[in-house]
C-alpha cells in the first residue's frame, strides 16, 4: 500500500529566541520521521501577523512541512504538538494522490494590463 501524502502547517510562537523557534520546527519535525513520515518539503513562512491575537500575542513563525506518511502518523504528531506550550495552532491535510508540490509560492507583484491607447480624430 503507497503511503500517504500530507501537509502540516504549524505556527509557534514569535516572542522566543530565534534558536528557540528553529528547535521547535526541528522537534515537530522529528515527530513526523519518529512515527515513520517522510519529510518532502519545509516551507518556512517565518514571521507573519496573526489573524486575531492568539494568547495576547499577535505574530507567530508559520511553518509548512509536506510529508509521505501511513494513516497514524498525523495522529500521533498532532497528540504531540497539543501539549506543547510553543504551538499556538496546527492543521494537517491530506492532499490528494494528483497534488503536486511546487515550489514556494512568492508574493509575485500583479502586473496591471496595458491600457489601450485610444486616439480621437
Amino acid at each position: 500500500m503507497e503511503p500517504n501524502k500530507y501537509e502540516m502547517g504549524v505556527i509557534v510562537r514569535a516572542d522566543m529566541e530565534e534558536a528557540a523557534i528553529q528547535a521547535e520546527f526541528e522537534r515537530v519535525k522529528g515527530f513526523i520521521e519518529r512515527f515513520g513520515g517522510k519529510i518532502e518539503k519545509v516551507d518556512d513562512w517565518g514571521r507573519r501577523k496573526l489573524a486575531y491575537p492568539i494568547q495576547k500575542l499577535t505574530e507567530g513563525m508559520y511553518n509548512f512541512i509536506t510529508y509521505t506518511s501511513e494513516g497514524d502518523t498525523p495522529k500521533e504528531v498532532e497528540a504531540r504538538l497539543r501539549i506543547s506550550e510553543n504551538v499556538l495552532r496546527f492543521l494537517t491535510i491530506r492532499l490528494g494522490d494528483d497534488a503536486v508540490i511546487s515550489a514556494p509560492a512568492k508574493a509575485v507583484e500583479a502586473k496591471a494590463p496595458e491600457a489601450a491607447v485610444v486616439e480621437a480624430e
